[in-house]
């Protein structure tokens, strides 16, 4: 796993079947220092997740073909190991089931496509930030 507290670079995980955007993105997020990995498909995600990878924060599609973002959710919050990664929803902004159903899969955020560049990268940082003061206060509490 990335370790977000010593120097090493966060991992974002970019998933999105629309190429274009997921270049955009990944260079956006390497601009701001970000070790970047995308994918294409759901079952790419997977594979890649399954080889080992946990990214510090997943930016997830919904709509995709093979295999829904949702779907894609449901995987990993069944995994022990990528059960808490944060992940960033993207879906339409008017589309409350499918806001609902992520919420039921534990997803950490959503962002409304097409989205503001600055938006992901603040929603990004405050999924980092969360998981670094986590991990702090698990670190203090287990010092009890």
């Amino acid at each position: 796993m990335s370790d977000t507290t010593t120097q090493t670079k966060p991992i974002v995980m970019v998933v999105d079947d629309d190429f274009l955007a997921t270049k955009a993105v990944v260079q956006l997020l390497e601009r701001q220092g970000y070790t970047m990995v995308s994918a294409g498909s759901g079952p790419e995600c997977l594979r890649i997740l399954a080889e080992g990878l946990t990214p510090d924060v997943l930016v997830l599609d919904v709509k995709m073909p093979e295999m829904s973002g949702l779907d894609v959710c449901r995987t990993i919050r069944s995994d022990a190991r990528l059960g808490e990664m944060p992940i960033i929803l993207l879906t339409g902004c008017d589309d409350i089931e499918t806001r609902a159903a992520g919420m039921k899969l534990g997803v950490s955020e959503f962002l409304c496509k097409p989205f503001a560049h600055h938006e992901l990268l603040v929603r990004i940082r405050a999924q980092l930030d969360a998981r670094r003061i986590g991990r702090e206060l698990d670190s203090v509490v287990n010092r009890l």
